[in-house]
């Protein structure tokens, strides 16, 4: 009975570090710094240009994403660009959609995020979900992106039209350069 008890001594370590590390598994919309803090098994991504960075899933379908984050395509259209070579949910050809944290309020997104309708701006993206109600932890607009507004980011409410984009002349100078 001796041998038996010493080997549970040195076992009940590993595992409770085994069951400690099962149940700390990182949600959509976690910190982090590299992609294995938000999945060992590959399946999510740490997008390190969010502040903090962010754990998601990249190129989500609609209704991809797990029951706590919904799918949103950023970058749906190019400003200043009419031509859009894949028109329709799918967007232009540098639209990208990421699992993003549900929220109903700014109390469950973490620092440096608001609960918004990524629809608004200055997102002004598309949910791919069939649930278009549902809100998504966004990183907080830079200073500029509020809308003109000083203070707390101006968050524009869901079906209300987005800001004008100011179109990008890619054209030719309208003098010439004397050179």
């Amino acid at each position: 009975m001796h041998g038996r008890h010493l080997l549970l001594v040195r076992l009940f370590p590993l595992f409770a570090l085994a069951s400690g590390a099962l149940g700390c598994t990182p949600e959509i919309g976690d910190k982090c710094q590299i992609s294995t803090d938000c999945s060992v098994r590959g399946d999510r991504l740490c997008d390190i240009s969010q502040p903090g960075g962010y754990c998601t899933q990249l190129n989500c379908a609609a209704n991809g994403c797990s029951d706590d984050a919904s799918c949103v395509l950023f970058n749906s259209a190019i400003p200043g660009c009419k031509f859009d070579d894949r028109g329709g949910m799918s967007g232009s050809r540098v639209a990208r959609s990421f699992c993003m944290k549900w929220c109903e309020s700014n109390g469950d997104c973490r620092d440096g995020y608001v609960c918004a309708d990524p629809r608004g701006y200055p997102w002004n993206a598309v949910i791919l979900d069939d649930n278009q109600a549902k809100k998504s932890c966004l990183a907080t607009p830079l200073e500029g992106q509020d809308g003109g507004t000083a203070g707390a980011p101006r968050i524009q409410e869901a079906g209300a039209p987005a800001p004008p984009l100011f179109p990008v002349d890619a054209g030719a100078d309208a003098a010439p350069d004397g050179g």
